[in-house]
């Protein structure tokens, strides 16, 4: 698993100081956040896109006492990655 750090650490290694790498890193996850919270769906060509899912109030049954509980509506990001992304996960990423 790649945590921050070692993101931060690979972006780096692209060109950028740490600082720099942090900054974008950072500020990319700021800007889709925002937008979705606004409502905007993010379409990132070759990547994918970043949109907002929305589930409907639904009835479950809380395993323990075998009540019915309604949960109510609520949204939640979802991603699709894209054409280009899937394709270099299925056949390895390409390096240079």
């Amino acid at each position: 698993m790649l945590k921050d750090a070692e993101f931060i650490e690979k972006l780096a290694g692209k060109g950028y100081t740490k600082h720099d790498a942090k900054l974008i890193a950072n500020d990319f996850m700021d800007v889709i956040m925002e937008s979705l919270a606004d409502g905007e769906e993010v379409r990132l060509h070759g990547f994918g896109t970043f949109s907002i899912k929305d589930v409907k109030a639904h009835e479950v049954v809380q395993v323990q006492t075998k009540e019915r509980v309604l949960v109510p509506a609520y949204s939640v990001p979802k991603f699709t990655p894209g054409k280009i992304f899937k394709r270099a996960v299925k056949e390895g990423i390409l390096r240079e």
